[in-house]
């Protein structure tokens, strides 16, 4: 591999500033509404928002995006996030985290399809590679973004956009450095991509059906639980605020250690029984806090749930842009699932969140365990 390749790989580095905004945003929503008194419910109703947005916003995405628009769209994001982070000053009742959601959620949309394709442009990776530095990069954002805004948030409301901010204008600055950098490259390296067995080959597009049921579940579970830890943390856990961020950083930086690590092993990517060990685990993660009932109980939950989560999000973004002449559809499709996931997670397990700890946590098994086996009969017959 020549410098230049490994040059290209700062780029990583957007989603993670990118995801270190959105997680603050979404903390600092969830904290706020607790503290104005909101119910489960109305909690998970407002994590919902983002979804909404994001979902439209993604589907529209996937049928406009291309190499040459993707960079653009990224720098538009971030400028409105800008706006975002000085919305913060606004934010004192639910009704403007409402709004503060729906702009994120739009927003944030406008980054992450567009640089699933910029990074395939701009370090000519294989996709198992391209898929795990992705999902480590902005896993490790969502980490520290929560780590930190459980931090500052406690502070002046300045210090709560600050993170925002500044990741914003840094990204704009790479994103403008790394087109010219490209140009400018006359003998750009592009790595092989590993061989497939002819059998994974044929199956290529099945795979990426089961991607697209993985992403959907993991989204639906995942960002209903990380949106409703703060409640749960600190309205029936007597949590602090920053001890709520640290579950949530614990959640996320697991994510992204076990996104990066199964792109390791070949076993973990065209594998239906990979899926099913995985979502085993996730379930597992899920049990252990009813019938622990302690503090360090929500800390094991977090991590192993999070070691489940990276692998799901990285064999779906895998799947999608390993499939070449359809990536830019497939990744706006995964972004699309997300959006409607999580319209649907925070709200449904907010409802269960109110009516009991148990519940909360043992309806998204149910929901692992339907998608396994909606994912064994697509594997087999499909």
């Amino acid at each position: 591999m020549n410098t230049q390749n490994k040059f290209n790989r700062w780029v990583y580095l957007f989603p993670a500033l990118m995801d270190l905004s959105v997680a603050a945003v979404l903390l600092f929503s969830a904290i706020k509404a607790v503290e104005l008194g909101a119910s489960s419910v109305i909690v998970g109703t407002l994590g919902s928002v983002w979804g909404i947005t994001y979902s439209f916003s993604s589907i529209i995405l996937s049928n406009i995006i291309n190499k040459k628009n993707a960079s653009v769209l990224m720098i538009a994001s971030c400028v409105s996030f800008i706006f975002i982070g000085a919305f913060f000053y606004f934010c004192a009742s639910l009704f403007s985290l409402f709004i503060l959601l729906f702009l994120c959620g739009f927003c944030s949309s406008f980054f992450f399809v567009g640089f699933q394709i910029f990074m395939g442009d701009h370090t000519s990776l294989p996709p198992h590679k391209s898929s795990a530095l992705y999902t480590l990069s902005w896993s490790t954002g969502m980490a520290f973004g929560s780590l930190l805004e459980g931090i500052l948030i406690s502070g002046p409301v300045f210090y709560a956009q600050l993170p925002i901010i500044l990741s914003s204008i840094i990204i704009i600055a790479g994103v403008i450095i790394a087109g010219r950098v490209n140009k400018n490259s006359q003998n750009f390296y592009k790595e092989p991509m590993e061989p497939e067995r002819i059998d994974v080959k044929s199956r290529i597009k099945n795979y990426v059906r089961i991607g697209w049921i993985e992403i959907f579940t993991v989204a639906l579970v995942t960002t209903g639980i990380r949106y409703l830890i703060p409640k749960m943390t600190i309205s029936f856990f007597m949590f602090s605020k920053t001890m709520a961020g640290i579950a949530v950083f614990i959640f996320f930086i697991f994510q992204a250690v076990g996104g990066y690590a199964v792109s390791f092993f070949r076993i973990f990517r065209y594998k239906i029984s990979s899926h099913h060990f995985m979502k085993i685990l996730g379930i597992i993660s899920l049990i252990i806090p009813p019938i622990f009932r302690c503090n360090a109980s929500i800390f094991i939950f977090t991590g192993l749930l999070g070691i489940y989560s990276g692998y799901a999000f990285y064999t779906a973004v895998f799947y999608s842009i390993n499939d070449e002449k359809n990536a830019g559809f497939n990744v706006g499709i995964n972004e699309a699932l997300v959006g409607i996931a999580s319209v649907c997670g925070p709200f449904l397990l907010g409802v269960m969140l109110n009516i009991s700890i148990n519940w909360f946590l043992l309806f998204p098994c149910i929901i692992l365990f339907l998608a396994g086996c909606t994912q064994h009969y697509t594997a087999k017959y499909c």
